[in-house]
């Protein structure tokens, strides 16, 4: 895939990492921050000018053969999916899974087993900055007719 090509296919998730579902960002300009950086920061981004901001989180799913990859007929592929993208398959924003995850530690692995061999029908476009590694899963359409958003599932779990 070259420049702004985008490709449409559809494809069956294999595997998800369970370590890097989220990450940290100022709810502002949505520059990532280090998670060790308290609720409430100074944003350095030009675009906050050194202002006080508060923090969101937001999903980066990434897709590889040894963390989290999805495969078509003919091949696996590196992808990544960031949060407007993951939201589809999750029902939620990143914070309210990542709070959701705090009170339910077992949450993270369930949500990898439930999506995985789901069959999604996504467009793969090139990354658009240089250093970016991995095709982005720009659009996510789930293909299944009783799909269900993985939080949707994750309520219905008896977590005693």
């Amino acid at each position: 895939m070259q420049g702004n090509e985008s490709t449409r296919l559809v494809c069956s998730i294999l595997a998800m990492d369970q370590s890097c579902f989220s990450y940290k960002v100022c709810r502002f300009c949505e520059t990532p921050v280090p998670d060790d950086k308290p609720a409430e920061f100074i944003c350095n981004n030009r675009k906050c000018a050194g202002r006080r901001r508060s923090s969101k989180r937001l999903f980066r799913l990434l897709v590889c053969p040894w963390q989290f990859s999805i495969g078509t007929e003919t091949r696996v592929m590196n992808v990544v999916a960031f949060d407007r993208a993951a939201q589809v398959i999750f029902g939620c924003s990143a914070q309210e899974f990542f709070d959701f995850s705090i009170l339910h530690p077992c949450a993270v692995k369930i949500a990898s087993k439930v999506l995985v061999g789901e069959l999604l029908k996504v467009t793969l476009n090139s990354p658009k900055r240089g250093k970016a590694e991995h095709l982005r899963m720009t659009n996510i359409v789930p293909m299944s007719s009783d799909f269900e958003p993985v939080i949707e599932t994750l309520r219905k779990v008896d977590w005693t």
